[in-house]
């Protein structure tokens, strides 16, 4: 039994044999999955392991973040409160394990005798004896307000005493403006308006595969279900063979697969089978009703996580135009009519088909949140994901850094802000890796989103009156709300006062 189990992608293996020995020479012991022997089964070994560990270190990466393995170990892990999470890439930990602090290493080759290797130790020694762990927390200024009067005013020497006292005293009155943002970024967070009647997020989407976590049951009816046997899982191929599939009798009936009580995470991926030619279906849209909290963003492989959370009620997805595909659980159960001769608490990989005519797939969350991971087909041109206008009361294009709290904009965020009131106010460019939020939004709505393959970034549209705007850097924030000075500053009854003071 060792102390650390570490959990990576293969594609890190040497970052991860790297940390396993600077650990032991430390005198700490460690599992990772080299380790396997020769002749043991490889999904038990891993379990067991797994749950024997004391502390599991999970080393987040852009390709641990697409490993169904380390993600299904993370949450273990999580559930078991082993989890020490190190992200050693931006943005490579997925969105259900942003709330989760966790150590901010970029660039972090494992190696002893570093800053972050000490931190680290430190760590799972306080997590091996029970202690409670206390990581550092990020800093942050506030601006000067008079820094922000002088900027403001901008009134010249000379000017009568009374137009001076009036500008200044407008200059400190914020109004709240009409605007239409247009953005290019890999992350957004929004809340839909109150009150709202049901609006769809998502057009109908084709995909090639579909991860959707968190789930509470999925329910079909297909003409054919077939089931694979674990043990003949081929390692060298990543695939099983066709002796493998063990057919199960359905006679057409609906089958519904319900959230165990094994107490795993429940995830469900589908994808299409090997012979077949066409998408694994498609996504008939999501819908959202009121008060639904959205979070977005697309990877460099242009796949789009979706993680929606409501106050009350669960979320329901419909998957059509669905021909022959395999889905894989970890979570889930089958009706105990349908006899799987396999253990249900371990990831099982089944086989829908539908003989006659195209069928459906009905997926519906286990609770309030739910998330799903797609990833289309065709990437190579600009996919729109919605046309329709959603109304929303606040938006954020940043992202909480696990390791130090502090937020952050996306990678290569930039966008521009124009405003239709006041009149004749220039537009404000969000200049590269600056955030930007609104709140307190009053008829807002997101009118289109939209997947550049190329860029990699989802693009948004926005239009309506909003009650805060703030762009700039955690250290250097700056309010985009113009001034009723602004107001009379461009309104063509300050011409003459334009001139005047040579604005």
């Amino acid at each position: 039994m060792k102390d650390v189990f570490i959990s990576y992608a293969s594609e890190d293996r040497p970052l991860a044999q790297q940390l396993a020995a600077s650990l032991e020479q430390s005198g700490v012991s460690v599992w990772w999955d080299r380790q396997i022997q020769v002749g043991s089964e490889w999904d038990k070994t891993i379990e067991g392991e797994l749950a024997s560990a004391k502390c599991v270190v999970v080393l987040w990466t852009a390709h641990a973040k697409d490993s169904r393995w380390v993600r299904a170990e993370a949450r273990e892990a999580l559930n078991t409160e082993k989890i020490v999470p190190v992200m050693l890439e931006t943005n490579a930990i997925p969105l259900a394990f942003t709330g989760i602090q966790a150590l901010c290493f970029l660039g972090w080759e494992g190696a002893a005798g570093s800053k972050e290797f000490d931190l680290l130790l430190s760590v799972i020694r306080a997590k091996l004896k029970g202690k409670p762990i206390e990581l550092p927390e990020a800093s942050s200024t506030k601006p000067s307000l008079l820094g922000k009067l002088v900027a403001l005013v901008g009134v010249k020497a000379g000017v009568g005493g009374v137009l001076a006292i009036l500008l200044i005293g407008s200059s400190l009155v914020r109004v709240d403006p009409d605007i239409s943002v247009h953005v290019e970024t890999t992350r957004m967070a929004f809340n839909v308006a109150s009150d709202l009647d049901d609006t769809r997020l998502t057009d109908a989407l084709a995909f090639e595969t579909l991860t959707v976590e968190n789930i509470g049951k999925l329910v079909s009816s297909p003409d054919r279900l077939l089931v694979a046997d674990p043990a003949d899982y081929d390692m060298e191929s990543d695939s099983y063979p066709p002796k493998a599939w063990l057919d199960i009798p359905v006679n057409g009936r609906t089958v519904q697969f319900d959230v165990g009580s094994s107490g795993m995470a429940s995830e469900i991926t589908i994808e299409p089978t090997d012979h077949q030619e066409a998408g694994a279906g498609q996504l008939d849209g999501i819908v959202l009703t009121d008060e639904t909290f959205v979070t977005m963003q697309v990877s460099n492989e242009n796949a789009v996580t979706l993680a929606l959370r409501k106050n009350e009620g669960r979320q329901r997805v419909v998957v059509s135009r669905v021909h022959a595909v395999q889905f894989i659980q970890i979570g889930l159960q089958a009706p105990p009519e349908l006899s799987i001769p396999f253990r249900q608490d371990q990831e099982l990989t089944y086989h829908i088909i539908f003989e006659k005519r195209p069928g459906t797939i009905e997926l519906f969350g286990q609770d309030e949140t739910l998330a799903l991971v797609m990833k289309e087909k065709d990437t190579t041109s600009k996919k729109p994901i919605s046309r329709s206008v959603l109304p929303i009361q606040s938006i954020d294009f940043s992202w909480q850094d696990p390791g130090t709290g502090e937020r952050k904009p996306p990678q290569g965020f930039a966008g521009t802000v124009d405003y239709m009131s006041p009149h004749g106010m220039p537009s404000v460019p969000i200049r590269m890796n600056a955030y930007l939020t609104l709140d307190d939004l009053d008829h807002f709505d997101v009118t289109s989103i939209s997947i550049d393959p190329i860029r990699h970034k989802l693009v948004v549209d926005l239009m309506g009156k909003a009650g805060h705007v703030k762009t700039g850097t955690a250290n250097n924030p700056k309010d985009l709300r113009p001034t009723l000075f602004d107001h009379i500053r461009y309104s063509p009854l300050f011409e003459p006062v334009r001139k005047l003071l040579g604005f």
